[in-house]
């Protein structure tokens, strides 16, 4: 959960700081997984923290969807499908040039996943709790 809202908060600065569009390749920079010049630092950084943060909530979400809550599976099925939404989105921003809208619609997407991820840790968490996994 760190790593997505650390990712969250990178975009508001970058965004924040109208850098977005220094970088118009997409995913990485014109430097791949090179260390980046430092025009394209943060662009590059908060994509490579959004990578690490879509692997780490994929496996999390493998182990999260075993639980016995009711809601789980189809909760997880949305996290998966709005984390695939989130990517295109990310492409859509760098294209658009950081239209407002868009940009409103990422962030919305991402505090939205983050949410649904704490729940799916709480009640993961109130099932090991009660001892039923």
């Amino acid at each position: 959960m760190s790593l997505i809202y650390s990712t969250m908060l990178i975009g508001v600065y970058i965004s924040s700081l109208n850098r977005g569009v220094t970088c118009p390749d997409w995913p990485l920079c014109p430097n791949g997984f090179a260390f980046p010049p430092e025009k394209f630092f943060y662009e590059h950084f908060h994509r490579l923290v959004a990578i690490v943060a879509a692997i780490f909530t994929g496996v999390a979400l493998i182990f999260i969807r075993k639980s016995l809550w009711k809601l789980n599976k189809l909760i997880v099925i949305i996290v998966t499908s709005m984390i695939i939404i989130q990517i295109i989105m990310g492409i859509f921003v760098i294209s658009s040039r950081l239209n407002p809208v868009i940009v409103a619609v990422h962030l919305s997407t991402a505090v939205t996943i983050f949410s649904l991820i704490f729940v799916l840790l709480r009640e993961s968490y109130l099932e090991i709790k009660k001892g039923r996994v």
